[in-house]
């Protein structure tokens, strides 16, 4: 729910279905009871929205998630696509001491594997300097800063592809009508569909630094190929 709150936007019961893998019906059902916990605020016909205590909540839940998933890949070398679910099936046994020796030994970090940011101790959302790539113009260049899937097969065809956070890439074109986006990789044209595309998030950072390594380069990075 938090990731279809995240552009300021109540959350659609349908979305939220999808997102979750339940119907209508049952995601309706769940709202329901996570209002008369107070966690939720209902609009009828306009959606859901975490109250101040149901956003706490989540936040705690989504730290611990992937504080785990930074263990996992960074310790025990499981790769991207294996720790969701791992991360998953481990985060109902994590307590707050554990939580504080498992930040600690990682280094406090803010982000996890798949670039994505962790909440701080506090509970506090951090404050994010990156943007979907299809917001972008054409010929922007840039770095990916996060992946906003946890699907292992949508993550193993994007590393496929050479797509992961830290990956330079300039985004080359986006066809009309819901065609397909094509991105340079490595100097190689991908195409990607639009859902998977909406997933790639390029950073204010990362496009300063490609930018500023191809002028070392004397190459203008947002001059097309020919």
């Amino acid at each position: 729910m938090m990731l279809l709150t995240d552009h300021g936007q109540q959350a659609d019961t349908g979305d939220l279905a999808a997102r979750v893998g339940v119907s209508p019906a049952a995601a309706s059902q769940m709202l329901k009871r996570l209002a008369e916990l107070g966690l939720v605020k209902l609009e009828r016909y306009r959606g859901a929205e975490l109250t101040t205590e149901g956003l706490h909540r989540a936040l705690r839940v989504v730290r611990r998630h992937r504080l785990l998933e930074l263990f996992l890949h960074q310790v025990m070398g499981f790769g991207l696509q294996d720790l969701h679910l791992r991360a998953s099936a481990l985060a109902s046994v994590i307590d707050q001491p554990f939580e504080e020796k498992l930040d600690a030994m990682l280094g406090s970090p803010k982000i996890d594997p798949h670039g994505r940011p962790i909440p701080g101790k506090n509970v506090a959302w951090p404050k994010l300097g990156d943007s979907p790539l299809l917001d972008l113009p054409a010929g922007t260049t840039g770095e990916v800063s996060r992946i906003t899937t946890d699907s292992a097969e949508e993550i193993r065809y994007l590393q496929g592809l050479g797509l992961a956070p830290g990956t330079a890439v300039a985004l080359e074109s986006v066809a009309p009508f819901e065609g397909p986006v094509a991105v340079r990789v490595k100097g190689s044209i991908v195409h990607l569909g639009r859902r998977l595309a909406q997933m790639l998030y390029v950073s204010e950072e990362g496009r300063r630094k490609v930018l500023a390594a191809a002028k070392g380069g004397g190459r203008d990075p947002r001059r097309r190929a020919s």
